[in-house]
């Protein structure tokens, strides 16, 4: 059995709520009101060199590690996604075991068994 690397709760806290506050209404405003003084400050500078080199500089300097808060808080979301319908099917009578940890097999796999559900004897009746 595989295991997982475990991100320290602190910082999935960190990232978590840094994914939350990234994603609000009032970052939005500031990032807008930030690109509106920038376009102003280079403007009545002449759009110099440095500001191209600030500008690009600043634009990594927060564009990458947002990449990399984004992606943990989606791998979070998805996982707790999988799991609780891993517990949806195996508390259904009816439903297939294989279809648990399904996004753990290759994707030959996942396509066999996507055509036995849509194409085979057991595909429900449209």
């Amino acid at each position: 059995m595989a295991t997982r690397a475990t991100t320290p709760r602190a910082l999935t806290a960190v990232l978590d709520t840094t994914s939350r506050v990234a994603g609000s209404r009032w970052a939005a405003a500031a990032i807008a009101s930030s690109a509106v003084l920038f376009l102003i400050g280079g403007a009545t500078t002449g759009f110099g060199h440095w500001w191209q080199v600030f500008i690009a500089s600043a634009a990594a300097l927060v564009t990458l590690p947002m990449l990399f808060v984004l992606q943990h808080t989606t791998n979070r979301q998805t996982t707790a996604i999988l799991i609780k319908l891993d517990e949806l099917i195996r508390a259904t009578t009816d439903a297939k075991a294989d279809f648990i940890d399904l996004e753990d097999q290759e994707v030959s796999d996942q396509e066999a068994l996507h055509d036995q559900l849509h194409h085979g004897d057991d595909a429900p009746e449209t």
